[in-house]
């Protein structure tokens, strides 16, 4: 007969390599989930990592953006400012400019003064060029069809050759600086008379 001892030693023996082998199984799967576990960890890290880059580039991009915008805005301002200052300037200096021309036209009709009329002219023509050169431009409508936007009529002369509201007359020139009207031309248009029956 076996001693029972030795079955009890047996039986804990074996009862222990069961115990023994379950927990090196249990090792595996917890550490398999271990690195699951931080695996999922990483990608949740790391979609939020490429979240946020793709947050801080949208902003990057919307900031330059603004930057750009207030650079081409600021140019325009200033551009605009300047434009505003040069019309200021220019349209305050345009009855100058009438005045020469009505001295001049006055002072030619002198023969004593035709000396002092050319040296006029000159400097006249002169302060006109230095204008032109900045965008100013005559309107000179005289036997053209009036028009509104560059035009005021100031009366009507009736006549027998010409057709309604063609201009006969320039009382005073108009200017424009670039496409900007500065100051329309005063105007004579012509009235067709008619024709008695």
């Amino acid at each position: 007969m076996e001693d029972p001892q030795e079955k009890d030693i047996d039986v804990n023996s074996t009862s222990e390599k069961v115990v023994d082998d379950n927990p090196g199984n249990s090792d595996e799967s917890d550490g398999a989930k271990v690195v699951e576990d931080s695996q999922e960890r990483l990608e949740t890290k790391l979609s939020e990592a490429y979240g946020k880059q793709d947050d801080l580039q949208n902003k990057y991009l919307r900031v330059h953006a603004d930057l750009e915008n207030i650079k081409k805005r600021a140019i325009r301002e200033r551009e605009d400012a300047v434009q505003r200052t040069r019309s200021q300037l220019i349209g305050d200096l345009l009855p100058i400019i009438d005045s020469f021309r009505m001295g001049l036209s006055e002072a030619s009709k002198h023969e004593e003064a035709r000396n002092y009329v050319e040296g006029f002219a000159m400097a006249t023509n002169q302060l006109e060029n230095i204008l032109s050169e900045y965008g100013l431009s005559l309107i000179e409508p005289t036997n053209q069809a009036f028009d509104a936007k560059l035009h005021e009529a100031i009366s009507y002369e009736e006549s027998k050759d010409m057709e309604d509201g063609i201009v006969i007359k320039t009382i005073r020139n108009g200017y424009k600086l670039g496409e900007k009207l500065l100051r329309p031309a005063s105007v004579v248009l012509s009235k067709k008379v008619k024709a008695e029956n």
